[in-house]
């Protein structure tokens, strides 16, 4: 059956295969490390649930279409990855996100085992582009590779659901949002300069830890969400870490507020989880201008992702993309995801639990985050279970920027203290790296 790409997935596709447009999860397992030929094994007997594997993307009369692939091997795919034992996490993620797609035009998809870095553990790591699915499609695929069973994917209409899943009244307000959203993205008040391309070893991750208890009564605590939490924890951070430096260059533009940062929505309705493709839309959240009291500085936070909860703004983006031309959203969408408009990607998405492998747990879930081009860097949460996983992915050739999960989670420690600052820091960062949070 052919699929034809929607004008989202036909933007990521023309971005090209560099890694930084790779995006997945690196999953960690308590218990000795199976062969390749089990993994392998393994992944065949889920296939019949995951069609999608099999796919690959051609294109026709100036369309993109997804169509199964005739010469599909599923050892093209899969690969084994051993480190010297003491090789951190950070170093391992690093690796894994500067590796290439499978050569040839099959599916871009690829799947890695992973181990010798700690004992007794093992990981297995999905990677996919962008342009085959989003976050919520790839959370998709491990649940069904390493969850209880498999779901049936959805085909033709099904697939879609309805065109207009809200209310009138809703529709009307998520209708406005967008439209002021599209008015900010595509006539930004600041065009932000745009970042070198970096080569593959120019990749790096680093990442930490919290849960989901530290974030959820942050957020409650300023009378604010998770997500919230979240940013104010990156705001703070990124303060620190662009406080000195150079006068110039990308990360003096964290210095300038507010800085606007773009975050993707999942479009799906209930019953979509199976959908290809990318359902998405994306909204800007600007981060508080610095100097102000932290109480201040959540409130201006709260009130501009306030908009980004309108129940109508799913809806009116999802029939945006129907309604409009092809050619049309293309242009939109390259135009909002232009670094020109905003300097920073900062996504957050949820892992089902309980997974497993051959019985043995998932211990920990970390996300390798999307790297747009003309971004120098981006920023990933992913909840599974209890525990919160946040990486960053950046240009190595950015200063100081391998600190800035230890920057995040200091910042979650400072303003979850019971007398949080008064300001942001804007001296000179604090040498320390410690990581807090669960050590599996």
């Amino acid at each position: 059956m052919k699929r034809p790409l929607n004008p989202i997935d036909e933007v990521f596709l023309s971005m090209g295969r560099e890694p930084g447009l790779i995006h997945g999860q690196f999953l960690r397992f308590r218990g000795s490390p199976p062969s390749l030929a089990e993994l392998r094994d393994h992944l065949m007997a889920r296939l019949p649930g995951l069609p999608r594997l099999t796919y690959r993307t051609t294109t026709a009369s100036g369309r993109a279409y997804q169509v199964p692939s005739s010469c599909f091997d599923i050892r093209d795919h899969l690969s084994e990855e051993e480190f010297p034992a003491g090789t951190t996490l950070d170093e391992v993620l690093t690796a894994l996100a500067r590796l290439p797609l499978p050569r040839g035009g099959g599916p871009m998809w690829s799947l890695h085992l992973v181990h010798g870095y700690a004992p007794r553990e093992y990981a297995v790591c999905y990677r996919v582009h962008h342009s085959t699915e989003d976050g919520m499609g790839a959370v998709h695929v491990v649940g069904s590779l390493f969850g209880d069973g498999t779901e049936p994917e959805r085909t033709g209409r099904d697939e879609q659901g309805p065109l207009f899943g809200a209310c009138p009244d809703e529709l009307v307000r998520g209708t406005l949002t967008v439209g002021a959203g599209l008015v900010r993205g595509l006539l930004p008040a600041r065009r932000w300069p745009k970042a070198p391309k970096p080569r593959p070893g120019h990749l790096a991750v680093c990442s930490t830890s919290a849960t989901q208890r530290e974030l959820g009564l942050l957020g409650e605590r300023f009378g604010g969400t998770f997500n919230d939490a979240f940013l104010m924890a990156l705001w703070s951070a990124l303060a620190t870490w662009s406080a000195t430096g150079e006068k110039d260059g990308v990360r003096s533009v964290f210095r300038t507020s507010p800085v606007p940062v773009r975050m993707p929505l999942n479009t799906r309705s209930t019953g979509e989880e199976a959908a290809p493709g990318n359902h998405l839309t994306t909204a800007v959240v600007a981060l508080p201008g610095q100097g102000l009291r932290t109480d201040a500085a959540f409130a201006e936070l709260v009130e501009g992702t306030h908009r980004m909860r309108s129940r109508g703004l799913r809806p009116a983006s999802r029939a945006l993309v129907a309604l409009l031309p092809a050619a049309l959203t293309r242009w939109i969408v390259r135009r909002l995801l232009s670094p020109r408009s905003s300097p920073l990607y900062a996504s957050n998405y949820r892992q089902p639990e309980y997974l497993s492998f051959k019985g043995d747990p998932v211990i920990d879930a970390i996300p390798l985050g999307v790297l747009l081009p003309g971004n120098a860097l981006s920023v990933t949460l992913l909840c599974c279970g209890s525990r919160v996983r946040v990486s960053f992915l950046y240009d190595r050739r950015l200063p100081g920027a391998d600190r800035l999960a230890a920057l995040w989670r200091e910042a979650l420690d400072t303003l979850s203290a019971p007398s949080g600052p008064a300001a942001p820091p804007t001296g000179t960062p604090t040498p320390s790296t410690r990581t807090k949070g669960p050590s599996c």
